[in-house]
């Protein structure tokens, strides 16, 4: 390890040698607030040079490692740190060289630092900065002053560039001798060369310095941290091939998301979940990448990554698997938002990928998955998806070797405790009577389903944006609806307008307002264009608490037979395990408030009120004890008096042990 002391131009305008990026590297990053810090510091220290001070301004240290050299052309040195503050220096000198009037400075700027006079005719050592693949060629075409496309021009080497040119610009404008920004200013910059020698020091082991590195600019982000770890170490040609060919595929495919992919990944083929990918937790994913890949080959390792990668883009908003029922199910699960389930989604689709599954098992799959996951965002339960929907990758095999896909899939799902229940209709259509539905967060999306049950038709797609949530009862009263409503309007509307009874889905331009009943059926039949707008809703006369409540009945029941279907058996039954010991638990029945039914007798009727209480003839009781009850005035105790009271109850007509 060679450590030298030196200027950060003298560094630059050698041109023996050439900077290379290499492609284990992260793309270029930095933003205006970082390129207004770099600018500042030159305008600062240009002014104090100006002054007479002599001050210098320490830029950080330049790490690299010389690879073989060839005859003929410059030195390639190899950009462990720097990579950041030497491309923004370089962009700011091209937009120096590009805004001055001088052509023997703008010749000056172009020969000494942005490209090597030595070579000829080699365009990629000709340029001293060979950016990494993703920056390279719009970073070429600023140099070389060529016009760049759409695309390029949204990178950051273009858009800082861009920065530079407009400051400098207005620099220029106001009187500011550019020159002096050079002279006295970047000439001034100082920083710690160290040249690493790892064929003649093992110690000096680039990745593990790479590592321990902090950079001056963004924090290498896990996508950074995991192409070093598996590029860095071999050899130049092995690097630039493995990075073409799977790195740069894996980035074009997921734009700005390789991080969090890598993280799915990761939780996919451990079937375990690991914490998000953020900047807090970059290092720490990192640590855990490393242990659970250390055995693996870096090349089929990333072969791996881009295959799931292609997988992980059909989750994108422009991605598709080219099977439209699968994608149909992909989108509904992006509009509940349920990212959580990436992970087992890759698995999934990776398995149909090899032919493990037919594109229409997929679709049941999904189709459950999506079922249960609607289901439980209308409770707004969604706690502990992120640690336990990546365990669903495990159940893969259990998939496959079902006969019936969709069955298995909605078992498994069932098969869960306590926040990560499947829903049944008894709790669920007891918080849809209540429930303000109207600011549900997929109000609209739930009510298109609705209407494409019924139609076959889903509005709200394909650029639909007159859809619009209506209230029939208004949710403002004028005197016309009062005298409708009767006279206790005042409660009927407060506990009923925004409960599911009392929304439609219309489309139309004109808004309806608090206009009467009979005159918003006329519109709902002719200009809605909806079915559900009509449905439940125009042949009634008047529209009061009976109308308002027998169209949520006829909703209710109909999202959940119709539109949020589970298997009959798992309707009314509660689904998810009671642990052992726990015994009768009517709060996991979500039966409290309920009536239940002495099985023999019928007309034997208790009301829960509580978790392990029940009231009957005005004293609480147990419900083991009052069976007992029961069964000594029916003449028919047994002779240890002893009874497990959910075998003789039933509610909805079924058995409270069949229901636990």
């Amino acid at each position: 390890m060679v450590p030298q002391e030196n200027k950060l131009l003298n560094l630059l305008s050698n041109n023996d040698v050439t900077f290379f990026i290499p492609p284990y590297q992260r793309n270029y990053e930095w933003d205006d607030d970082q390129c207004k810090v770099f600018l500042d510091d030159i305008r600062k220290t240009c002014k104090d040079n100006s002054a007479g001070k002599n001050i210098e301004h320490f830029f950080g240290t330049i790490t690299y490692f010389q690879t073989g050299a060839v005859f003929g052309q410059p030195d390639k040195l190899v950009l462990i740190d720097g990579q950041q503050r030497i491309t923004t220096t370089m962009l700011f000198l091209v937009a120096l060289r590009d805004i001055m009037d001088e052509p023997e400075m703008k010749t000056f700027i172009d020969n000494k630092y942005l490209k090597n006079n030595n070579v000829a005719g080699d365009v990629e050592y000709k340029i001293k900065l060979k950016q990494v693949e993703t920056d390279w060629v719009a970073y070429k075409k600023i140099i070389l002053k060529e016009d760049l496309t759409d695309k390029e021009k949204s990178s950051a080497v273009y858009r800082n560039y861009r920065y530079f040119y407009n400051k400098l610009s207005s620099f220029k404008s106001s009187g500011t001798k550019l020159g002096t920004l050079i002279q006295n200013g970047l000439n001034k910059f100082s920083v710690i060369t160290i040249q690493l020698q790892p064929e003649q020091n093992s110690w000096e082991n680039p990745q593990e310095i790479f590592e321990s590195m902090n950079s001056l600019g963004k924090p290498l982000s896990l996508a950074d941290l995991v192409r070093n770890y598996l590029l860095l170490g071999m050899d130049a040609d092995t690097q630039n091939d493995l990075y073409s060919r799977y790195w740069l595929h894996i980035e074009n495919v997921l734009p700005g998301q390789v991080s969090n992919f890598i993280r799915d990944y990761m939780q996919a083929i451990m079937a375990k979940s690991f914490v998000k990918a953020t900047d807090a937790n970059y290092k720490e994913l990192y640590r855990q990448f490393k242990l659970v890949f250390a055995e693996n080959d870096s090349k089929e390792l990333l072969k791996d990554l881009a295959e799931y990668a292609d997988i992980y883009a059909y989750f994108l908003p422009t991605g598709t698997t080219g099977e439209k029922a699968i994608d149909r199910e992909l989108q509904d699960l992006a509009t509940l938002n349920v990212t959580t389930a990436y992970s087992f989604l890759m698995v999934l689709l990776h398995a149909w990928k090899h032919g493990l599954f037919t594109a229409q098992d997929i679709a049941d799959i999904i189709f459950a998955f999506k079922i249960y996951c609607a289901r439980r965002r209308i409770l707004g339960i969604t706690q502990a998806e992120n640690k336990n929907f990546p365990l669903l990758a495990g159940k893969i095999l259990e998939l496959e070797a079902a006969e019936d896909k969709k069955a298995k899939m909605f078992e498994i799902l069932a098969n869960q405790e306590s926040n990560l229940r499947l829903p049944n209709d008894i709790e669920l259509s007891r918080h849809l009577e209540t429930m303000n539905f109207f600011n549900f967060q997929y109000c609209k999306f739930y009510l298109s389903l609705v209407e494409e049950k019924i139609t076959k038709f889903r509005p709200g797609q394909s650029g639909d944006d007159k859809l619009q949530t209506e209230h029939i009862m208004p949710q403002t009263l004028n005197d016309v609806w009062k005298t409708e409503l009767g006279e206790n309007y005042e409660a009927i509307h407060q506990e009923l307008v925004n409960t599911i009874g009392n929304l439609t889905l219309i489309r139309h331009n004109q808004e309806l307002g608090n206009k009467p009943f009979n005159e918003k059926k006329v519109i709902y039949v002719n200009n809605a264009g909806l079915q559900i707008a009509k449905t439940k809703i125009t042949e009634n006369g008047h529209w009061t608490e009976k109308e308002i409540r027998d169209r949520a009945a006829w909703i209710i029941d109909y999202m959940l037979r119709e539109v949020l279907p589970i298997p009959d058996a798992m309707r009314k039954v509660n689904n998810f395990k009671i642990r052992e010991g726990r015994g009768l638990s009517f709060q996991n029945l979500q039966l409290i408030g309920m009536d239940i039914s002495f099985i023999d007798d019928p007309s034997i009727v208790a009301h829960v009120v509580s978790d392990k209480e029940v009231e009957f003839e005005g004293k609480k009781w147990r419900l083991s004890p009052l069976t007992r009850e029961i069964q000594t005035r029916r003449g028919l105790v047994t002779p240890s008096g002893a009874y497990q009271g959910s075998l003789y109850w039933q509610y909805d007509d079924i058995r409270l042990a069949d229901i636990m």
